[in-house]
């Protein structure tokens, strides 16, 4: 074990081109030790590593499924947020938990209208189903991301999202162009007024 960790530790020095491939690999392992330490690493490499790390989600193991969600998470590349919130569909609630853990990351890092108007655009029951294993998991931040769903000025019409749309909120969609900060969204602090909902936004009516 302990050549493992100085093998991740060197690998965090290496060229991208070769680090990435192997530390992947290391997210296979059956040594959650080995998983996360390899993860800390992955992430370290930013969004250079997010396209390999997309691909472990197809993979049949859970635990390199779940683990892929974590690095994505810490890394919270807009490209791969369509990814993750498609995750939360899986029969596998260890997945679903990694999942909804890794959009709270994505919140944390200035996504978090993105998540919360993909979540509105799929619709009533998808959604509440997320916010509802949200508050049960994480039952501080879960009221954060409610409020943005439920901000009508933000999300606009319910529904109204295609893959394309999605992918584009996410690269185009930040939170503090439009006044949000994560940290301050509590019951008591008063929403911005936006200048248009995000469905406007992405119909290319204004620029935040």
């Amino acid at each position: 074990m302990e050549e493992a960790r100085h093998y991740i530790d060197r690998m965090r020095s290496r060229p991208p081109d070769e680090a990435i491939p192997k530390l992947i690999e290391l997210l296979r392992d059956e040594s959650w030790y080995l998983r996360e330490r390899a993860g800390e690493a992955l992430a370290g490499f930013g969004q250079s590593a997010a396209p390999p790390v997309e691909q472990l989600l197809e993979s049949g193991l859970w635990y390199s499924r779940a683990a892929a969600l974590g690095v994505l998470g810490k890394i919270a590349a807009p490209r791969s947020l369509h990814r993750i919130i498609d995750s939360l569909n899986d029969d596998n609630r260890t997945i679903v938990e990694a999942a909804l853990k890794a959009l709270l990351d994505y919140c944390r890092q200035d996504r978090a209208l993105a998540v919360a108007k993909i979540l509105h655009g799929r619709g009533g029951d998808f959604r509440e189903r997320v916010l509802g294993l949200m508050l049960r998991l994480h039952p501080e931040d879960a009221p954060r991301l409610r409020r943005l769903v439920e901000a009508g000025d933000f999300m606009g019409p319910e529904g109204a999202l295609d893959e394309a749309d999605e992918r584009r909120l996410a690269e185009s969609v930040s939170d503090e162009p439009w006044g949000i900060a994560w940290k301050n969204l509590d019951a008591t602090e008063t929403l911005p007024e936006p200048p248009e909902n995000l469905v406007r936004y992405l119909r290319g009516s204004i620029t935040p």
